[in-house]
């Protein structure tokens, strides 16, 4: 399994319950992080930190390329690190 790392916060984008919805606002409280999220209609959803990042829900939409949450395959790193002598010798 490949593990990839992303900085939450305002403008973070995520699909939660199959919809694309943006970070707006931050709030620490006395019963833990919360997230503010708005949708593309503009509804705007409030729920733990937690909930976000570690639900089935939800998957951090990422920005640019690299490693993403539904990647299907192990990063080339990961990979060739698997090779023994011989076949980093053939590659």
């Amino acid at each position: 399994m490949s593990r990839a790392g992303a900085r939450v916060g305002v403008g973070t984008r995520f699909c939660y319950d199959g919809e694309t919805v943006e970070v707006v606002e931050m709030a620490a409280t006395p019963a833990g992080n919360e997230v503010v999220l708005k949708d593309t209609g503009g509804r705007l959803l409030r729920l733990s930190l937690k909930e976000l990042l570690f639900s089935d829900r939800a998957a951090i939409s990422p920005d640019g390329p690299g490693p993403s949450a539904d990647d299907e395959g192990e990063i080339a790193s990961v990979v060739l690190a698997q090779l023994d002598e011989a076949e980093k010798r053939s590659c």
